[in-house]
């Protein structure tokens, strides 16, 4: 049962073996899990997500487990974090601190969800729900190329951004893969034709109507702006992929090519 393994996960932070950073307190399950600079690793990321974000909590629990935990959650599961205004927590796989580029990827990833949560949840039930997986992939640079997502996307439909919030939260792998990588998309289309700051700026504004902000914004209807993106990807797909693997490293792992 997936909320027994999260009950064991969580019954580390206050048994583990631990190590503590500026901003992160840091449990093993098993301190053959204990990876020297780890610490460290997390710290820079917490702070190249803060320099474009801002809005994150001072305290961070992260919690490492062994894969057979994690799988327990889900087979593709490679972190995830948990949140409430009281607390914010990230769970990482062990493996993941063995390369400490991934886990550069990985930790930007969670640091960025739990920078956005405090902002979608004052936002209340809106539609910018969509944006939050995207936002985390391009601030943390995730390693992906353009023609084998463009691929992917074309191969399993163009969604709706509503439709993208709604295969993201799916317990079905390839559906929720599909809405990771439109996401991803078209968020990096937008820090791309408008800037980052403006990708922040959009999802940070407080008008309800995601639409409507981001008119504001970028002086563009988005509608016109989503059909300009469609056709990018289209002759994206049309292109020629290079070698590198497609992977996501964050919430999901998603290894198998397109």
């Amino acid at each position: 049962m997936k909320w027994m393994a999260l009950a064991c996960i969580f019954l580390v932070l206050m048994v583990g073996i631990g190590e503590k950073t500026t901003h992160f307190s840091i449990k093993y399950s098993d301190s053959k899990a204990f990876t020297p600079g780890t610490g460290r690793a997390l710290e820079d990321a917490y702070r190249a997500v803060d320099s474009t974000l801002g809005n994150l909590p001072k305290a961070i629990k992260v919690v490492v487990v062994d894969g057979d935990e994690m799988d327990n959650v889900g087979k593709h599961v490679e972190a995830f974090s948990a949140w409430n205004t009281q607390s914010s927590t990230i769970v990482l796989r062990g493996d993941t601190l063995k390369d400490k580029k991934s886990l550069g990827v990985v930790a930007k990833h969670e640091i960025c969800h739990l920078a956005l949560n405090d902002i979608l949840e004052k936002k209340g039930k809106s539609n910018y729900a969509w944006m939050e997986e995207g936002i985390c992939m391009v601030v943390s640079n995730e390693p992906l190329d353009d023609v084998k997502v463009a691929k992917y996307i074309t191969s399993n439909g163009f969604m709706s951004p509503q439709e993208i919030a709604k295969a993201i939260d799916c317990k079905d792998y390839e559906v929720c893969k599909n809405g990771y990588l439109q996401s991803f998309s078209l968020c990096k289309k937008i820090s791309q034709r408008y800037g980052m700051r403006t990708l922040v700026d959009v999802i940070k504004s407080p008008n309800p109507d995601f639409e409507v902000a981001f008119r504001q914004l970028t002086g563009q209807d988005f509608k016109r702006f989503y059909n300009e993106w469609r056709a990018s990807v289209e002759a994206d797909a049309r292109g020629k992929a290079s070698p590198r693997s497609l992977t996501i490293h964050g919430y999901l792992c998603l290894d198998e090519a397109c």
